[in-house]
């Protein structure tokens, strides 16, 4: 797959992520485990989505995937394509941003 990174998940990944060694490096092995799968089929389909919570928004967000960073930052990833996903024929996913406003204490 491939991962195209918006300019607000940049800003927010400088800002949210500074000096947070565990974090980036959770970060790297959810980008890992992106690029390692071919569509997004097989990337939701892998068990290793449940280490990182990476689970579809439900409502108004549902075109979004989240994936947990730590108990309190969520990245959010959008696939690229129109919903109702295909999700076989979906190869990329834009990364666009990093929320640690909304989940509690982390």
């Amino acid at each position: 797959m491939i991962i195209t990174e918006s300019n607000k998940y940049n800003k927010a990944y400088k800002k949210v992520l500074k000096n947070k060694t565990r974090e980036i490096e959770t970060l790297e092995n959810i980008k890992s485990l992106i690029l390692m799968s071919d569509n997004l089929h097989e990337l939701i389909t892998n068990s290793l989505k449940n280490v990182y919570h990476i689970e579809q928004k439900k409502g108004n967000l549902k075109q979004y995937y989240t994936a947990r960073i730590n108990k309190k930052i969520r990245l959010l990833m959008k696939p690229c394509g129109d919903y109702p996903y295909n999700t076989i024929e979906i190869t990329d996913i834009e990364f666009v941003d990093i929320d640690d406003k909304h989940y509690g204490e982390g």
